[in-house]
């Protein structure tokens, strides 16, 4: 009864050092010693049935004071279950202070081993600062009750004295973790720093080496030095990570640490968060490198990051720097591509260049929302930014860092090594982006109703193999030194979606400029565009001039070589009518299809530029109709000329007009459009590949005899016209009477004609008074709106026009002569074609 009473109680008494047993062992039992070894783990004492060894041993220091964490491993090698009330281990030091160990919570329900297995047991022991795991020694005991103080010792397993329980840096050591198995390697570790601080970074690799799927949100690390000082490691991933059995991760750590500490050896420490204690029981002991401060990759190069433990490769181009108002702006290409196998986080970066002398700049990217890269997907970031005017990128560094969350600073992931893209290249010269070569043809000033505009053209190769989407390319223009405007998109002057291997394409980009402004030096900054965000720089022409518009001669056409517009453009016809006060600019051009299917004439623009440098826009009708393969159109242009233009000496600058809506006169039905601008809605339209004309003294006289005239793609011939009074009852006279015959037809050339052309005859009675009387026709078919009379295709139409007037011959003096004014009306000018005297009361022909 005693006996049974002494077990009870003592087994209760020394629960925290028990190794959970049950019986005493029967008599007789055999014990077993540990041979020496070298190791901890070598070390075994003989239970019955089965052993009992140290697997490992660690340090931690916590606010408790020096943690001891150690597990054991009971083996049962017997075919019955081995019970373990009846064994303990106390910790001693050299110096043979005992130190109290308790078993984690998680192990106390294991009160026996099964049979032909093994159990693991945690323990843990807070010891004094000033011992080692050297110092330590475990005794293996177990009650007995025939002793005097109730224990047997059955062996010591003593730490080595040259052992350690750090694994080399880069190698990988297993651990125990729960009722699982996980081994770790620290794969790379560096530093950044400041002025107080170093910033430690460590990639750690984790695998499951267990049979069941383990919950990392226990795991915590913390950085260790010889001396014991703790820092902690941060990583918010573990937060809510497992880890399923034969994966592998590789998780990210942070630590930030005094400078000081890093040049000493330093080691990281996983540990198990035990709740129940609220300790952090080490599980391994990993030696961290020498930390260096990570160098930057060399530029252009890439380079392997970790990214929420998945191998990312990155890789900074080459940086373009521009000047403008605000000093300098910089921009340049940084590209991720997911090497591993899961998808990660792809927004979440700052940017900094730092120059040589330390001083840092942030740079800007558009950021996506929950961005996402996917396994063996590549993305690209395009990176701006503005630099001090004397900022260099001599020794410049990209510095690539997370961003700072309510969990973890910011930190530093990698840096690379910057230089500045080439500048040099002007007009001719080309550069190469991704499988294009994009090359600047010109870059010219064409002039606008209120503004110039500068135009850069540009053609865009494919050098690949395989067909390639066009590029959405953009642009700006830097004049003096100083940038204008904000980026424009290119706009393509071929009709084509795809571009085949070795076929260019061209484009143009335009700004503004104010009329004024004088330059002596240009830039064109070519730009990669990109929806709702600003476009990536991708090259800067420097160093040319203004392209001279090419001056043509007048006999020669005008080609327009965009695919799906191709023509020719002739001038047929061109002079400046004088008036009362007045001149009027006129000419027409044949426009031809040189397409292989109908389409539509591309629309034309243009100016005047007399030799005092004034300038006067000239407005185009638009064809809108399809022109047949090989077919003709008659285009009309037209401007009201300012009393100070010299039409002598003049210049007419005629390029293909994009980007211009111009407003409609009413349509008409005899062949033309109707379209063109009239003089109070003006626009500006954008001149590409613009050619000039060189006139002058093309005052177009004005023919003696109504017949023969030419107005608008139409023949006009007048004959056997005459005037009388206009009398009625005999006696009264009503107004004058004009007759004569006309014939009308129209130039079968032209499938089309742009723009509403009229006719006014004029009678001028020949005395002082001067009499006039008018009236204004309709060709071929009455227009929309029109109340003019019209005058039909035909040969020999008699034609009755009266003029009402009671009061006619108290106007005319004399009525011997008259004269028969012919007009072409257009666009509310009438240009005088033909003037012819005649005599009353006389057929005339």
């Amino acid at each position: 009864m005693k006996h049974n009473w002494m077990k009870s109680g003592l087994t209760a008494l020394t629960a925290a050092g028990l190794l959970l047993g049950g019986t005493i062992a029967e008599s007789g039992m055999q014990v077993a010693y540990a041979a020496k070894s070298v190791t901890l783990s070598g070390q075994a004492v003989g239970l019955t049935g089965g052993s009992l060894s140290i697997r490992d041993a660690h340090f931690l220091m916590q606010d408790k004071g020096k943690v001891l964490a150690y597990t054991v491993v009971i083996t049962n090698k017997s075919s019955k279950s081995m019970d373990l009330l009846d064994y303990w281990i106390r910790v001693k030091s050299k110096s043979g202070k005992s130190f109290k160990a308790t078993v984690v919570e998680g192990d106390k329900e294991k009160t026996s081993v099964p049979a032909n297995s093994t159990q693991y047991m945690t323990y843990y022991a807070v010891v004094d600062s000033a011992t080692k795991l050297t110092d330590l020694s475990f005794d293996i005991i177990k009650w007995d009750f025939s002793s005097s103080n109730y224990e047997k010792r059955l062996g010591t397993i003593s730490y080595p004295s040259q052992g350690t329980d750090r694994i080399a840096a880069f190698q990988p050591g297993v651990m125990l973790y729960g009722s699982g198995k996980l081994k770790g390697a620290v794969k790379q570790a560096y530093i950044s720093k400041d002025k107080d601080n170093g910033y430690v970074t460590v990639n750690y690799l984790l695998e499951n080496v267990g049979q069941q799927v383990i919950d990392l949100s226990k795991l915590t690390f913390n950085i260790q030095t010889e001396s014991l000082s703790v820092y902690n490691v941060s990583s918010p991933s573990l937060e809510t990570m497992t880890i399923q059995p034969r994966e592998r991760k590789i998780i990210t750590l942070r630590s930030t640490l005094p400078l000081a500490v890093v040049a000493k050896p330093l080691t990281l420490v996983p540990s198990f968060n035990d709740e129940a204690t609220k300790l952090k029981l080490p599980t391994g002991v990993f030696q961290l490198p020498a930390l260096k401060v990570q160098s930057a990759s060399t530029a252009g190069q890439p380079r392997s990051i970790y990214l929420e433990g998945q191998p990312v490769t990155t890789k900074a181009g080459n940086a373009i720097i521009s000047q403008d108002a605000e000093g300098q702006s910089v921009s340049l290409e940084f590209s991720l591509t997911n090497t591993g196998s899961t998808a990660v986080a792809a927004g979440a970066f700052d940017f900094y260049l730092v120059t040589g002398n330390g001083k840092s700049y942030a740079l800007t990217y558009a950021k996506e929302e929950n961005a996402s890269l996917l396994p063996g997907i590549g993305k690209s970031l395009a990176l701006t930014g503005t630099l001090p005017a004397e900022a260099s990128l001599t020794g410049a560094e990209l510095v690539m860092k997370s961003l700072a969350t309510d969990k973890e600073k910011s930190y530093v992931i990698a840096s690379y090594a910057v230089e500045a893209a080439s500048l040099e290249g002007g007009l001719g010269t080309a550069f190469s982006y991704k499988d294009y070569s994009i090359q600047l043809k010109t870059v010219t000033r064409t002039s606008g109703v209120e503004q110039d505009k500068l135009v850069a053209g540009i053609a865009i190769t494919n050098n690949s193999k395989v067909a390639k989407q066009i590029p959405a390319l953009g642009g700006y223009f830097m004049v003096n030194g100083v940038k204008i405007g904000t980026e424009q998109k290119a706009i393509g002057l071929d009709s084509t979606l795809v571009l085949a291997p070795g076929s260019s394409y061209e484009a143009v980009v335009a700004a503004d400029i104010p009329y004024s402004t004088s330059i002596s030096q240009i830039a064109f900054v070519a730009t990669e565009s990109a929806a709702d965000k600003p476009g990536k720089m991708l090259y800067q022409f420097t160093g040319q001039q203004l392209s001279e518009i090419p001056v043509i001669g007048n006999l020669t056409d005008y080609v327009i070589s965009g695919s799906g517009q191709k023509a020719t453009i002739k001038l047929k016809r061109n002079a400046v009518y004088k008036g009362v006060g007045t001149q009027t600019f006129y000419a027409e051009f044949e426009g031809i299809n040189q397409e292989p299917r109908a389409t539509a004439i591309a629309k034309l623009g243009g100016y005047l530029v007399d030799k005092n440098g004034l300038i006067v826009p000239v407005q185009y009708a638009e064809v809108k109709e399809r022109i047949s393969s090989g077919g003709k159109a008659l285009v009309s242009a037209w401007s009201a000329l300012p009393r100070a233009f010299d039409a002598s000496d003049y210049k007419l600058v005629i390029g293909q007009a994009i980007g211009t809506e111009p407003a409609a006169p009413p349509a008409g039905e005899n062949g033309g459009s109707g379209t063109g601008t009239n003089a109070g809605s003006v626009t500006s339209p954008l001149l590409v590949k613009p050619v000039s004309f060189q006139l002058g003294q093309t005052n177009e006289s004005v023919a003696d005899q109504v017949k023969e005239l030419k107005v608008g793609g139409f023949g006009l011939s007048l004959a056997k016209t005459s005037a009388f009074y206009d009398v009625k009852d005999m006696y009264n006279v009503a107004g004058l009477k004009l007759e004569t015959v006309y014939s009308l037809g129209r130039d079968a050339t032209y499938e089309a004609i742009a723009g509403t052309h009229k006719i006014k005859v004029e009678f001028v009675n020949q005395d002082t008074n001067q009499l006039t009387y008018s009236k204004t026709f309709d060709l071929a078919a009455a227009l929309e709106g029109s109340q003019d009379e019209v005058l039909k295709e035909g040969t020999d139409i008699p034609l009755k026009i009266l003029f009402n007037d009671p009061e006619i011959q108290n106007k005319v003096r004399t009525n011997s002569k008259f004269k028969l004014n012919i007009y072409d009306v257009f666009q509310g000018s009438s240009i005088l074609i033909a003037s012819q005297e005649m005599n009353w009361f006389l057929i005339n022909n």
